[in-house]
């Protein structure tokens, strides 16, 4: 009876030994299940960053526009007293579209300059600053900005210029309208001409 144990004992111990010995043979076989088992893991991690880059970029833009701006302006000379005194007073501007005008080309002239040059006055005070946004002939709208206006190559004729400003801070805006005529001549280049950011 005990031989017969033993016999059995050795002929387990002998499969397993020769199980463990096939074990190499079998590499390729346990890695394909390996592989197969971490794809469900890897898409599980992809969609969990997904959702949350999404969850971010929705926060991020409500926070945007829920947030309302404050511009302080301070007197001129503050920026050393702020360090040394720090009761200095700060004043918030005026979140509207201060004294703006369109000073050339006056209403009904005749231009003949190529680029045609729009100059703007602003007269900031305690207002905020502002940005503006140009058309003309009710074309589309330029994006907003604060630079210099010039326009380039302009059809000959009657030119309906519309100047759309609106202050960084708050929702006021004003709407101007400068009509006049250009006479003068295309330029060409075998290089396009720079134009000003505000004409892009």
């Amino acid at each position: 009876m005990e031989e017969r144990n033993l016999r059995q004992k050795q002929g387990f111990l002998g499969r397993i030994a020769a199980s463990y010995r096939k074990i190499p043979d079998k590499k390729p076989y346990i890695e394909f299940v390996t592989a197969i088992l971490s794809i469900p893991v890897l898409l599980t991690v992809i969609l969990l960053n997904f959702n949350a880059l999404r969850s971010d970029k929705k926060d991020t833009n409500s926070n945007n526009n829920n947030t309302p701006r404050t511009v302080v302006i301070t007197a001129p000379g503050s920026n050393n007293q702020s360090n040394s005194n720090p009761n200095a007073k700060q004043e918030e501007c005026t979140p509207e579209v201060g004294p703006v005008t369109i000073t050339s080309p006056d209403e009904g002239d005749t231009v003949t300059d190529n680029p045609v040059f729009v100059n703007i006055s602003y007269k900031q005070g305690d207002f905020c600053s502002v940005v503006w946004s140009y058309r003309i002939n009710g074309g589309k709208w330029s994006d907003y900005d604060d630079q210099s206006i010039s326009l380039y190559n302009p059809t000959p004729g009657t030119i309906r210029f519309e100047l759309r400003v609106k202050s960084v801070v708050g929702n006021d805006s004003r709407t101007l309208t400068r009509n006049f005529t250009y006479q003068g001549t295309s330029i060409v280049q075998s290089t396009p001409p720079v134009a000003s950011s505000s004409a892009n």
